[in-house]
């Protein structure tokens, strides 16, 4: 197909340029689109937007767009075409979608259903991100069954970015086209339709947030998103007063309440990834994130929410310690921790009633004298 032969052909040839006599990417800037960005931006959506109105779709109901990256930035090193249902969403960073991908070395192009990755990386940081966004896509293509002939997950774009290891990891289901392969119109077509026939089965099989059919997070998992999440300037910006309790969790857990890892590392931050117990406690450096690793440790723990109208997975009552002092605070004796637990909670109760949780330490001690299950 023409369009896809002049990406293949263009894109790398034109993803420099020389300033200073040193060849640097490309920066993108408002109205110096070159040809082969306009064939991603224009050309393509143009004709994808034909082919579903083809279909028999409306296509008011959907969002159809390409990208070569955002002005004032690099070239993108992996663009795209999406073809984004708008009752599921309006942005490639969130929802699933179908859209074209391209691969980093130019030597193929995949019309795949996949995800948004930014919404895992928010909620889980890269490496937890990652691993929930292939756990998604295991459960859509359990679900869907897709046929022969289709790839069914991970794609390899040779990707060396973040968003773009997003990409192969939340791929549903996908199709190929080579560099140098004969590529019909009407192939095209047909793959598409296809794609778009998943993509339609799947909202009716899963609804509209395939994050829904998650299993939460063990505390393994919980602890690294939260670290990692933490080394990032927080932009989670809370209001005032109590929150609405969380949502249960599914799977085996079910039952239980939700812990947002983004709550607890607002709390490592202003612990300043430090033990809230004594500053000078023995801990390790996280490899990944280069910052002594601390764990989270929710005052009241989560196994209590129930008992609270509010939400106590707040960033006041979660605790910042060390791994041995976590671990004092889960399995020690009670006498051996009631004075730290003592001192913690004189240190944060004039917060914890900001966020409308109200409790006296003898029934916090209580709590204490009995299992701590959750962190």
């Amino acid at each position: 197909m023409l369009e896809l032969d002049k990406v293949f052909a263009d894109y790398l040839p034109n993803s420099e340029q020389v300033v200073g006599g040193v060849k640097i990417r490309r920066k993108l800037t408002s109205g110096n689109d070159l040809e082969v960005d306009t064939t991603i931006t224009k050309e393509l959506p143009k004709l994808i937007e034909q082919l579903v109105s083809d279909s028999g779709r409306d296509v008011n109901k959907y969002r159809i767009y390409g990208s070569v990256g955002q002005i004032n930035w690099t070239l993108a090193y992996i663009p795209w075409v999406a073809i984004l249902r708008r009752d599921i969403s309006t942005s490639t960073e969130r929802g699933y979608y179908v859209v074209l991908l391209f691969s980093q070395d130019m030597q193929n192009c995949f019309l795949s259903l996949n995800q948004g990755f930014t919404q895992f990386r928010k909620a889980f940081g890269d490496t937890i991100g990652n691993k929930k966004i292939a756990q998604v896509a295991s459960l859509a293509i359990e679900t869907l069954r897709p046929p022969a002939g289709l790839i069914a997950g991970r794609l390899d774009l040779r990707a060396t970015n973040t968003l773009g290891k997003g990409y192969e990891n939340g791929a549903i289901v996908s199709r190929r086209y080579g560099v140098g392969e004969e590529i019909s119109s009407d192939k095209f077509r047909n793959d598409l339709i296809q794609l778009m026939d998943l993509y339609d089965g799947l909202v009716t099989k899963l609804g509209s947030n395939l994050l829904d059919h998650l299993q939460s997070m063990s505390s393994e998992e919980y602890q690294e998103a939260a670290n990692e999440i933490a080394t990032e300037p927080s932009s989670k910006s809370l209001p005032e007063g109590g929150l609405p309790r969380p949502p249960k969790v599914n799977g085996m857990q079910a039952g239980k309440y939700q812990r947002n890892p983004e709550m607890a590392a607002i709390a490592i931050q202003s612990a300043s990834h430090q033990c809230e117990m004594g500053p000078g406690h023995t801990t390790f450096t996280s490899r990944k994130t280069k910052k002594p690793f601390v764990e989270a440790h929710h005052l009241i723990p989560m196994q209590c929410q129930g008992d609270f109208e509010v939400s106590l997975d707040v960033p006041e009552n979660i605790v910042a310690l060390c791994p041995g002092c976590h671990r004092k605070f889960h399995h020690a004796r009670f006498g051996d921790l009631k004075s730290q637990l003592a001192i913690l909670f004189s240190a944060r109760n004039e917060a914890l009633r900001t966020r409308s949780i109200g409790i006296e330490l003898n029934m916090l001690n209580k709590i204490y004298k009995s299992d701590v299950d959750e962190d």
